[in-house]
């Protein structure tokens, strides 16, 4: 048997066409499982149902988790958690299927499909992976109408006052400024 979680062994399914079978499988999330803008927290677990089902030609695997995908809002870089109810189904060939040749000279479609592996397994990551991956918000927010951050001084505009604002005096205009003795309306930055 494979180390991996996610490697399901089918010698204990029936291939008899409606055959089910069901396992609970717990994995590790490695560091990679989102995009840079938001992922599941490496190291924490994730519990994944998963049904097999006997179908003409192979299997039928429909998965079943949730998931909390993490990441900071673009505008304020706080923190940005969001739970998903993830499931998924695909079906599984057997090499040399007839649904296989069915397809024709298109290899590009037959390379999308999911294969039974030697010794009768299946790799699940892939799947989970395709399910859970497009999830994760490329431009994630911790509130719709969040105003970001000062980009002078930094600070959230959440929590600094209404009137704050910041003088900048161009460098190439400094030398003017002075001589104003005034200084300009200031403006908000």
């Amino acid at each position: 048997m494979s180390e991996n979680p996610l490697v399901l062994s089918l010698a204990r399914l029936p291939r008899v066409l409606g055959s089910t079978r069901h396992e609970d499988v717990s994995w590790i999330v490695p560091d990679d499982l989102g995009t840079p803008s938001m992922a599941v927290a490496p190291g924490s677990v994730l519990d994944v149902s998963v049904d097999m089902t006997s179908i003409d030609d192979g299997v039928l695997v429909q998965l079943a988790t949730s998931v909390d995908l993490e990441g900071e809002c673009v505008r304020c870089l706080d923190e940005v958690r969001r739970h998903h109810e993830v499931t998924s189904s695909e079906v599984y060939c057997e090499p040399g299927a007839p649904a296989l040749s069915a397809q024709g000279e298109d290899e590009t479609e037959s390379q999308d499909l999911f294969m039974i592996g030697e010794r009768d397994t299946i790799s699940i990551e892939t799947q989970l992976r395709d399910a859970i991956v497009p999830l994760a918000d490329p431009r994630p927010l911790c509130r719709p109408d969040c105003e970001g951050l000062c980009d002078v001084c930094g600070e959230k505009w959440a929590e600094l006052p209404a009137d704050h604002e910041h003088f900048v005096v161009d460098p190439r205009l400094a030398s003017l400024a002075s001589l104003l003795g005034d200084s300009p309306e200031p403006e908000r930055s």
